[in-house]
Protein backbone atom coordinates (compact mmCIF):
# COMPACT_ATOMS: atom_id res chain seq x y z
CA UNK A 1 0.00 0.00 0.00
CA UNK A 2 1.90 3.19 -1.48
CA UNK A 3 2.41 6.11 1.48
CA UNK A 4 -0.44 8.02 -0.06
CA UNK A 5 -3.13 5.72 0.67
CA UNK A 6 -1.85 5.11 3.66
CA UNK A 7 -2.09 8.76 4.82
CA UNK A 8 -5.41 9.35 3.17
CA UNK A 9 -6.72 6.27 4.81
CA UNK A 10 -5.81 7.27 8.24
CA UNK A 11 -6.90 11.05 7.09
CA UNK A 12 -10.36 9.54 6.66
CA UNK A 13 -10.28 7.71 9.77
CA UNK A 14 -9.66 10.62 11.73
CA UNK A 15 -12.74 12.64 9.67
CA UNK A 16 -14.87 9.67 10.88
CA UNK A 17 -14.03 9.74 14.56
CA UNK A 18 -14.21 13.54 14.91
CA UNK A 19 -17.48 13.21 13.31
CA UNK A 20 -18.89 10.35 15.47
CA UNK A 21 -17.44 12.39 18.75
CA UNK A 22 -19.17 15.71 17.57
CA UNK A 23 -22.56 14.08 17.47
CA UNK A 24 -22.13 11.70 20.48
CA UNK A 25 -20.69 15.53 22.43
CA UNK A 26 -23.61 17.00 20.74
CA UNK A 27 -26.42 14.50 22.08
CA UNK A 28 -24.54 14.71 25.35
CA UNK A 29 -24.36 18.65 25.81
CA UNK A 30 -28.36 19.35 24.74
CA UNK A 31 -29.00 20.48 28.17
CA UNK A 32 -26.74 22.74 27.67
CA UNK A 33 -27.06 24.46 24.62
CA UNK A 34 -29.66 27.35 23.59
CA UNK A 35 -30.32 28.92 20.33
CA UNK A 36 -26.41 30.11 19.96
CA UNK A 37 -24.88 26.89 19.79
CA UNK A 38 -27.80 24.63 18.90
CA UNK A 39 -25.87 22.07 16.97
CA UNK A 40 -25.97 17.92 15.30
CA UNK A 41 -28.52 15.75 17.06
CA UNK A 42 -29.84 18.55 19.58
CA UNK A 43 -30.22 20.71 16.24
CA UNK A 44 -32.17 17.80 14.45
CA UNK A 45 -34.11 16.92 17.79
CA UNK A 46 -35.50 20.57 18.13
CA UNK A 47 -36.72 20.88 14.28
CA UNK A 48 -38.52 17.93 14.42
CA UNK A 49 -40.30 18.51 17.56
CA UNK A 50 -41.03 21.99 15.71
CA UNK A 51 -42.42 20.25 12.92
CA UNK A 52 -44.60 17.94 15.23
CA UNK A 53 -46.18 21.29 16.37
CA UNK A 54 -44.00 21.56 20.12
CA UNK A 55 -44.50 25.11 20.66
CA UNK A 56 -41.35 25.43 22.79
CA UNK A 57 -39.41 23.74 20.23
CA UNK A 58 -40.84 26.51 17.34
CA UNK A 59 -39.88 29.11 19.66
CA UNK A 60 -36.59 27.92 19.86
CA UNK A 61 -35.71 27.25 16.46
CA UNK A 62 -36.97 30.01 14.86
CA UNK A 63 -34.35 31.73 17.29
CA UNK A 64 -31.80 29.52 16.02
CA UNK A 65 -32.50 30.31 12.65
CA UNK A 66 -32.39 34.22 13.44
CA UNK A 67 -28.91 33.79 14.88
CA UNK A 68 -27.93 32.07 11.13
CA UNK A 69 -29.62 34.77 9.15
CA UNK A 70 -32.09 32.85 8.03
CA UNK A 71 -34.53 36.09 9.29
CA UNK A 72 -37.33 34.46 6.47
CA UNK A 73 -37.54 31.34 7.91
CA UNK A 74 -36.94 32.03 11.36
CA UNK A 75 -40.34 34.36 11.49
CA UNK A 76 -42.51 31.67 9.65
CA UNK A 77 -41.40 29.45 13.01
CA UNK A 78 -41.88 32.39 15.57
CA UNK A 79 -45.55 33.32 13.76
CA UNK A 80 -46.42 29.67 13.71
CA UNK A 81 -45.38 29.57 17.37
CA UNK A 82 -47.58 32.36 18.28
CA UNK A 83 -50.57 31.78 16.74
CA UNK A 84 -50.26 28.33 17.85
CA UNK A 85 -49.95 29.25 22.01
CA UNK A 86 -52.23 27.66 24.27
CA UNK A 87 -50.56 28.20 27.49
CA UNK A 88 -49.12 31.24 29.20
CA UNK A 89 -45.40 29.99 28.51
CA UNK A 90 -46.17 29.54 24.88
CA UNK A 91 -46.27 33.70 24.82
CA UNK A 92 -43.09 34.26 24.90
CA UNK A 93 -41.25 37.76 25.40
CA UNK A 94 -40.73 38.13 21.85
CA UNK A 95 -44.31 39.06 20.98
CA UNK A 96 -43.68 42.26 23.40
CA UNK A 97 -40.26 42.86 21.38
CA UNK A 98 -41.21 42.22 17.89
CA UNK A 99 -44.67 44.05 18.17
CA UNK A 100 -45.17 46.71 15.42
CA UNK A 101 -41.74 46.33 14.14
CA UNK A 102 -42.03 43.01 12.30
CA UNK A 103 -45.03 42.07 9.93
CA UNK A 104 -47.42 39.68 11.36
CA UNK A 105 -46.29 40.86 14.96
CA UNK A 106 -48.98 44.00 14.92
CA UNK A 107 -50.40 45.22 18.01
CA UNK A 108 -53.65 44.30 17.67
CA UNK A 109 -52.98 40.18 16.43
CA UNK A 110 -50.45 40.02 19.73
CA UNK A 111 -52.88 41.56 22.23
CA UNK A 112 -55.85 39.01 20.65
CA UNK A 113 -53.73 35.87 20.82
CA UNK A 114 -52.82 37.13 24.56
CA UNK A 115 -56.34 37.62 25.32
CA UNK A 116 -57.72 34.55 23.77
CA UNK A 117 -54.93 32.63 25.91
CA UNK A 118 -55.48 34.24 29.26
CA UNK A 119 -59.07 33.14 30.37
CA UNK A 120 -57.79 29.59 30.17
CA UNK A 121 -54.56 30.21 31.51
CA UNK A 122 -54.41 33.24 34.11
CA UNK A 123 -50.46 33.84 34.33
CA UNK A 124 -50.65 34.58 30.77
CA UNK A 125 -51.86 38.16 32.50
CA UNK A 126 -48.24 39.08 33.38
CA UNK A 127 -47.55 38.95 29.74
CA UNK A 128 -50.47 41.02 28.79
CA UNK A 129 -49.28 43.68 31.82
CA UNK A 130 -46.24 43.77 29.98
CA UNK A 131 -47.35 44.12 26.46
CA UNK A 132 -49.71 47.36 27.71
CA UNK A 133 -46.73 49.29 29.09
CA UNK A 134 -44.27 48.33 25.99
CA UNK A 135 -44.06 51.43 24.56
CA UNK A 136 -42.38 50.44 21.23
CA UNK A 137 -46.10 48.99 20.85
CA UNK A 138 -49.18 50.26 19.91
CA UNK A 139 -51.01 48.12 22.37
CA UNK A 140 -49.80 50.54 24.79
CA UNK A 141 -52.45 52.02 27.23
CA UNK A 142 -52.06 52.77 31.12
CA UNK A 143 -55.39 51.68 31.61
CA UNK A 144 -55.42 48.30 30.41
CA UNK A 145 -52.39 47.64 31.82
CA UNK A 146 -53.90 48.95 35.34
CA UNK A 147 -56.77 46.38 34.83
CA UNK A 148 -54.41 43.53 34.64
CA UNK A 149 -52.60 43.91 37.84
CA UNK A 150 -55.47 42.45 40.27
CA UNK A 151 -55.32 39.30 37.91
CA UNK A 152 -51.44 38.31 37.86
CA UNK A 153 -50.96 35.05 39.64
CA UNK A 154 -47.35 35.61 40.11
CA UNK A 155 -44.78 37.86 41.27
CA UNK A 156 -44.01 40.26 38.88
CA UNK A 157 -41.88 42.53 40.86
CA UNK A 158 -39.31 43.80 37.60
CA UNK A 159 -43.10 44.54 35.40
CA UNK A 160 -44.32 46.33 37.92
CA UNK A 161 -41.71 48.46 38.84
CA UNK A 162 -41.90 49.29 34.72
CA UNK A 163 -45.42 50.08 35.27
CA UNK A 164 -44.59 52.65 38.15
CA UNK A 165 -42.18 53.82 35.85
CA UNK A 166 -44.04 54.07 32.87
CA UNK A 167 -47.03 56.23 34.99
CA UNK A 168 -44.61 58.58 36.64
CA UNK A 169 -43.30 59.65 32.93
CA UNK A 170 -46.57 59.79 31.77
CA UNK A 171 -48.10 61.60 34.54
CA UNK A 172 -50.58 58.79 34.84
CA UNK A 173 -53.40 59.03 38.21
CA UNK A 174 -52.51 55.40 39.14
CA UNK A 175 -55.86 54.39 41.21
CA UNK A 176 -56.31 52.82 44.46
CA UNK A 177 -57.50 49.72 43.07
CA UNK A 178 -54.13 49.69 41.59
CA UNK A 179 -52.52 50.28 44.65
CA UNK A 180 -53.96 47.74 46.44
CA UNK A 181 -52.99 45.09 44.31
CA UNK A 182 -49.45 45.83 44.03
CA UNK A 183 -49.22 45.62 47.51
CA UNK A 184 -50.96 42.21 47.28
CA UNK A 185 -48.58 40.95 44.63
CA UNK A 186 -45.64 42.12 46.89
CA UNK A 187 -47.11 39.55 49.15
CA UNK A 188 -46.59 36.91 46.31
CA UNK A 189 -42.93 38.33 45.90
CA UNK A 190 -42.08 37.49 49.78
CA UNK A 191 -43.52 34.34 49.71
CA UNK A 192 -41.15 33.67 46.91
CA UNK A 193 -38.39 34.67 49.03
CA UNK A 194 -39.86 32.34 51.48
CA UNK A 195 -38.97 29.64 49.21
CA UNK A 196 -42.83 29.18 47.89
CA UNK A 197 -41.89 29.67 44.29
CA UNK A 198 -44.81 29.21 41.46
CA UNK A 199 -44.14 25.91 39.83
CA UNK A 200 -42.28 25.69 36.44
CA UNK A 201 -45.52 25.60 33.73
CA UNK A 202 -46.38 29.33 35.55
CA UNK A 203 -45.13 32.29 33.31
CA UNK A 204 -42.39 33.98 35.52
CA UNK A 205 -40.08 37.38 35.45
CA UNK A 206 -36.67 36.77 33.86
CA UNK A 207 -34.74 36.75 36.64
CA UNK A 208 -35.98 35.49 40.35
CA UNK A 209 -37.22 37.90 43.18
CA UNK A 210 -34.55 39.41 45.71
CA UNK A 211 -35.04 41.08 48.56
CA UNK A 212 -33.70 44.63 47.54
CA UNK A 213 -35.81 44.06 44.51
CA UNK A 214 -39.09 43.96 47.04
CA UNK A 215 -37.78 46.98 48.69
CA UNK A 216 -37.26 48.91 45.93
CA UNK A 217 -40.73 48.52 44.76
CA UNK A 218 -42.13 48.96 48.13
CA UNK A 219 -40.25 52.39 47.88
CA UNK A 220 -41.26 53.40 44.42
CA UNK A 221 -45.33 52.40 45.08
CA UNK A 222 -44.75 54.61 48.08
CA UNK A 223 -43.48 57.10 46.06
CA UNK A 224 -46.53 57.28 43.60
CA UNK A 225 -49.14 56.71 46.38
CA UNK A 226 -47.98 60.45 47.82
Amino acid sequence: MGCGLRLLLLFSALIGSYTAWWWIDSARTCETQDEYNLRGICLLRIQERAEQGDNAAQWGYGAYLETEGRESEARQWQLRAMHGAQVGLALRSEMKVFCDRIPGFEARTVEAIMLRVAPTSPDAHLRLLQLYIHPGCGAFDLDKASAQIPLLTQCAHLTLEDYLERAASANYHIPADTRTAIRANLALCEQELAGHAPPDTTVQEFMPVRRKDVEALRRRLEAASR
